[in-house]
């Protein structure tokens, strides 16, 4: 009889854990017999594409009348109406597993049905998104006693040293990224797109942020970037370019920005579908994040032969370009990181030799040949503790 997975995810947005389990759940459509059934804590842009791997459901309604309702807080009835009707199905299906998708999705292990199912949850923050998104959170997850998967050993540090989680029940697996299926957008390309979707020359040196705007991803650091590398180029057009944010962020940050130099050199693009482009259209790309797990993005640039210059308080990304595929700077020192920006800038060869670097570094570590893999294994590891049986050996 085919195993099936509950998959619980707190959001369907355009960002690093959902990305991830859009990832893992592709591997196993096209590796693993293992039948899957996902259930998203309200719907976001992402949805239409996991519906395209399973059957997709979420707790809060996602049609027009609803939201409407919600703006007038006249939605409780509907939204408990719609749940009852979510929680009834899956009382009718038997999980294997429940694999929770984040921290921040333990809310739903409350809400739903899901008996005594065996848990794995794959964690991707740090302890102040952990406490962000609320303790209540990791205290649903710990009444179950699942096993974690963190995506770095900072991840795994965090959980043994601020939430006393025994180690015994934490694996790390790398995170990963497809590799480009169709890689004939080059370079040039991408910049000729950009440039023109910008209305800025091609000539242009172009620096990546991409995340949401938060002090904790550093947006104020990237802007403040910007403005030091504007006064250190010698009349150098540069243009910063950020990429994702909630569509009301990017409206406040544009607002802000024309009041402040340099407006022009900087740009908040808001979410992509297609990001690749900016990756590859890229000199460099900054993560100015105060708290990073890790941060797929770094793999998004090095896929593109884009170096990365990061804060060493993004633990596992200052292990990811060190020493050779990017920079790291001590004790977010803006003006060290202005000067690396300036520094790529200004070699072409340095900039080059270090994006391969980064880009052998993600195909020798940071695919699904290998993080998928190990998922899949620890998927099926978690379904035979659950019936008794040995451990698997087949994806090891």
């Amino acid at each position: 009889m085919t195993n099936k997975v509950l998959f619980l995810s707190h959001e369907a947005s355009r960002t690093g854990a959902p990305i991830m389990l859009l990832n893992v759940q592709r591997w196993l459509r096209r590796n693993d017999s293992v039948s899957f059934r996902t259930v998203i804590a309200s719907p976001g842009e992402l949805s239409s594409e996991f519906a395209m791997l399973g059957k997709v459901d979420s707790v809060e309604p996602g049609d027009v009348l609803y939201r409407a309702m919600r703006r007038f807080d006249l939605h409780h009835a509907l939204q408990s109406s719609h749940l009852a009707r979510l929680q009834e199905n899956l009382s009718n299906e038997r999980f294997d597993l429940v694999y929770v998708n984040s921290v921040a999705s333990g809310r739903l292990l409350e809400r739903l049905p899901i008996g005594d199912c065996e848990v794995l949850c794959h964690v991707h923050e740090l302890a102040g998104a952990i406490r962000s998104v609320g303790l209540t959170n990791l205290a649903a997850l710990e009444r179950r006693r699942p096993r974690y998967i963190a995506v770095s050993d900072a991840v795994r540090d965090c959980l043994i040293g601020d939430f006393d989680i025994a180690p015994h029940r934490i694996e790390v697996v790398d995170p990963f990224i497809p590799e480009l299926e169709d890689a004939s957008t080059d370079a040039e390309e991408a910049r000729l797109r950009l440039a023109h979707e910008l209305d800025i020359s091609p000539d242009v040196s172009i620096v990546c942020g991409c995340g949401s705007i938060e002090a904790r991803k550093g947006t104020d650091l990237f802007i403040e970037v910007a403005r030091q590398v504007a006064g250190g180029v010698g009349g150098r057009n540069v243009q910063f370019v950020w990429v994702g944010g909630a569509p009301d962020k990017v409206r406040t940050m544009r607002r802000r920005l024309r009041s402040e130099a340099p407006a022009a050199q900087v740009r908040f693009v808001g979410r992509k579908a297609d990001v690749d482009t900016y990756f590859a259209a890229s000199d460099v790309f900054l993560l100015t994040s105060r708290e990073e797990a890790f941060g797929l993005v770094v793999l998004e640039a090095a896929r593109r032969n884009t170096p990365t210059i990061c804060f060493d308080a993004s633990d596992a990304a200052r292990r990811f370009v060190e020493p050779d595929a990017g920079f790291s700077v001590a004790e977010f020192d803006v003006g060290e990181m202005s000067r690396k920006v300036i520094e790529f800038l200004s070699s072409p060869s340095l900039r080059e030799q270090m994006g391969r670097a980064a880009k052998r570094k993600f195909e020798t570590r940071h695919t699904p040949r290998q993080g998928a893999r190990a998922i899949a294994s620890l998927i099926q590891d978690a379904m035979r503790r659950k019936s008794g049986a040995a451990p698997s050996q087949e994806f090891n």
